[in-house]
């Protein structure tokens, strides 16, 4: 699938695994930015400033292949003209069953996005998880309590956040564009819920190669989210 905002949370791992605590302040304000308001400005300048002036993109690629995501990549910054930096090649775009006409220039799948979420989860709950075994130097707990907090704070009130409670606490990332033609053809909402039955993953990914309704698919994904939520919390 074409990743769209949701690529903000490898950029928001990768630049943390960059940085020395405590976290800098320019850092956490374009952070902020970038995931609770989910600008592109942000997420550029912060790739520029901590990963590398040109090649950030790639960075972000080269972390998410190491902790076993290799499904997903981010090869170009998000401003207008920016260039291809590489053209990736996955198990998942090379499929030939399926296709939902992905971005060249970031993509993911549900089950990466999925695993990563766990990682920062688990890492934010005991310092375990792939970050704590294979960057337990580079990203600390503390750091992924951040992250959770940022996630936290995106509030939009549709799509997963809509089949909620009020008051559950879901921390989340959401993303959606205007193809070329003028319409939307994806949306893809991931993120965590924190709740009394037990805290879980979800991630629901929607694409239509002709146009996709957002009304008609933010009313699925809440009815999948209240129906997940209902399966952890079980009430006689």
């Amino acid at each position: 699938f074409t990743a769209a905002s949701t690529i903000k949370i490898p950029i928001m791992v990768s630049v943390f695994k960059e940085l020395s605590e405590p976290t800098p302040q320019a850092a956490a304000e374009l952070m902020e930015l970038m995931i609770e308001q989910s600008k592109n400005d942000p997420a550029d300048l912060l790739m520029e400033t901590y990963l590398s002036p040109t090649l950030g993109p790639l960075i972000v690629t080269d972390v998410m292949q190491e902790i076993g995501l290799e499904n997903t990549f981010l090869a170009g910054h998000f401003y207008i003209g920016a260039p291809l930096l590489e053209r990736f090649i996955t198990p998942a775009n090379s499929r030939t069953d399926y296709s939902t006409d992905p971005d060249t220039y970031n993509q993911t799948t549900t089950a990466d996005m999925g695993m990563l979420l766990e990682d920062i989860y688990q890492c934010a709950q005991n310092g375990g998880g792939t970050f704590g075994a294979l960057l337990p130097d580079e990203i600390s707990q503390n750091e992924c309590q951040t992250m959770i907090t940022y996630l936290t704070r995106n509030k939009i009130a549709v799509l997963l956040q809509a089949g909620l409670p009020d008051g559950t606490r879901f921390g989340h990332k959401h993303g959606w564009i205007t193809e070329a033609d003028g319409l939307m053809h994806a949306i893809f909402d991931v993120g965590v819920v924190y709740s009394p039955g037990g805290d879980y993953i979800i991630c629901v990914a929607m694409y239509h190669p002709v146009q996709l309704i957002f009304d008609s698919a933010n009313l699925l994904t809440a009815n999948i989210s209240t129906a997940v939520y209902n399966y952890f919390n079980i009430t006689n």
